[in-house]
């Protein structure tokens, strides 16, 4: 029987780990991407902006509604954690959609990071482990009684079933759609090497923006179901 692989990565081994390189220079590259422009960007900041700054203040108003829209006031507190997972996710799909195949790798080829279920499943434990540790930090006690014992107490398996069933269906989300679309766009470069891969190409880039404010989105509401209390306006 044929094996079915979804892709292949090149790996390497070191000790018992085995890591995805590709996946690895990838992400790098995505966060290095990042760090470079926040440098760029804050390193002279003017009362009158500029228009990168400009552009820099827009995505950063982008980033506080999400949170304060999702959390309330105390949305500020966790921005941090928002705005990162948004831009990181959003840079990492975007570099899928850049010509990568002149780079020849010993296995594999180099792709967007989210297309490894290693990398959104990451993100995804992620954000579960930090909206359960601020609950905790807020509520103590209090957290496991209003997080999985309401609105009636049999609901409790359910509800602590859902803590398990949040990572998964976030991370699959994230990878399903990605791979999904370079697969197609590789795909259509097959049949059609010239002119019809170019629109789903740039439907790729608002699916990448999409699913990179999804994700947000999410995980903010995720940190005010546990973090917000019921009685709070």
């Amino acid at each position: 029987m044929q094996k079915l692989e979804i892709g292949e990565h090149w790996q390497v081994h070191i000790g018992s780990l085995q890591i995805h390189m590709d996946t690895m220079i990838m992400a790098w590259l995505s966060m290095l991407i990042l760090i470079v422009l926040s440098l760029a960007v804050t390193r002279n900041l003017n009362r009158v902006p500029d228009r990168i700054q400009t552009f820099a203040e827009m995505v950063m108003e982008f980033i506080e509604s999400i949170a304060v829209g999702q959390i309330g006031e105390q949305g500020y507190k966790h921005i941090m954690l928002i705005g990162s997972l948004f831009l990181f996710i959003l840079v990492a799909n975007l570099l899928g959609q850049l010509p990568w195949g002149f780079f020849r790798l010993p296995h594999g080829e180099l792709a967007s990071p989210t297309n490894d279920l290693n990398v959104t499943a990451g993100l995804a434990l992620l954000v579960t482990v930090y909206y359960l540790f601020f609950g905790i930090s807020k509520k103590g006690l209090k957290f496991f009684k209003h997080h999985y014992f309401e609105p009636v107490w049999f609901m409790a398996p359910l509800n602590f079933l859902e803590d398990f069933i949040r990572p998964l269906t976030l991370s699959l989300r994230l990878f399903g759609n990605i791979i999904a679309g370079e697969v197609l766009i590789l795909v259509l470069l097959g049949f059609f090497p010239l002119f019809l891969p170019i629109p789903m190409m740039l439907f790729e880039l608002f699916i990448a923006f999409i699913q990179a404010f999804i994700f947000a989105i999410l995980s903010a509401s995720y940190i005010a179901a546990a973090i917000v209390d019921h009685n709070e306006s």
